[in-house]
């Protein structure tokens, strides 16, 4: 058999779509421009080392659960006119975000969940995953594209040669923290970065009738956790330790824009968790965390494209 030319790392693409019935894969059809893209099985090895003559093994072992694992990052962007890009669209979806037009909100109805099937094409090799669900994270330095870094986990397709297919994904601008709007307790805050880890919990729904015995995997709990560094005030100003101190609540806001489409985060009740002090090129800073709590129903976090004022 003679050996194939060298496959190469920078001919990769991926796409994705929701599935109809969560677990049953079907072929991805929206195409994403991503970044750092991986895709690997992470089925669990069981070696079979029973009692025998020798030292060491003779039996072959045995895979466990058919699982795998797909991660990237990809930038906020929009449609050109007042959404979200597509690909986005569906990510977001099956990061335990439930869409209604525009808005993208977290739940906690399994019903609402969605869960995608992820097709990778590496230079003539297809590798993918079905069932899949995934946590997000948002993250940005000013000046800097707005990132969605994800993983999702998902049931392992045994790869294929196939060769590259089409590739079109949409070419609308990112978005970057410039020219948008933050507010910290409806207050003009500076800050240079923001983070948002939507902290979801991803688990296999266990299925010993299912191939590989994972039926999908599904997000059964999620933790959203705030990271900023505002710009340290006197306690008269803005009392960041008094607040820690007391447990206060504030709500937070950012608006990002590309000039045509723009986003904007709504969290409504941020309780800080940690504030060390920090310093940001001679200017004394707060590096906060804070958890995302409810205010009213299924609200922690709620992301709205619209078109830019």
């Amino acid at each position: 058999m003679a050996l194939s030319a060298p496959l190469l790392a920078r001919k990769r693409i991926i796409k994705v779509k929701i599935e109809t019935d969560k677990g049953d894969k079907v072929a991805g059809d929206q195409a994403l421009m991503v970044f750092d893209l991986v895709i690997n099985p992470t089925a669990p090895f069981e070696a079979r080392n029973g009692t025998g003559l020798y030292r060491g093994g003779k039996e072959i072992g045995v895979l466990g659960e058919r699982s795998g694992v797909c991660s990237f990052r990809a930038e906020m962007r929009g449609t050109g006119s007042s959404g979200l890009e597509a690909g986005l669209a569906i990510l977001l979806q099956a990061s335990g975000f439930a869409k209604a037009s525009e808005v993208y909100q977290v739940h906690s109805t399994h019903t609402n969940d969605k869960t995608i099937s992820i097709d990778v094409w590496e230079d003539g090799v297809k590798k993918g995953l079905a069932g899949a669900s995934g946590n997000v994270t948002f993250e940005g330095e000013f000046g800097k594209v707005l990132y969605l870094n994800f993983e999702f986990t998902g049931i392992w397709q045994a790869p294929i040669d196939e060769a590259m297919p089409a590739y079109a994904p949409s070419t609308t601008a990112p978005m970057k923290l410039a020219g948008g709007t933050f507010t910290l307790a409806t207050e003009t805050i500076k800050v240079s970065r923001f983070s948002l880890n939507m902290g979801n919990v991803v688990v296999p729904r266990a299925d010993i009738a299912a191939t590989g015995g994972i039926a999908y995997y599904m997000i059964t709990d999620y933790e959203p956790e705030l990271g900023i560094d505002p710009e340290a005030d006197l306690i008269a100003g803005y009392d960041y330790n008094g607040i820690w101190l007391a447990g206060t609540t504030a709500d937070v806001s950012l608006s990002v824009t590309d000039g045509t489409d723009k986003v904007t985060f709504t969290i409504p009740v941020v309780q800080y968790k940690e504030i060390p002090g920090g310093e940001r090129e001679g200017i004394l800073t707060y590096d906060i965390t804070g958890q995302c709590l409810h205010s009213s129903g299924n609200d922690s976090v709620k992301l709205e494209a619209a078109a830019a004022a």
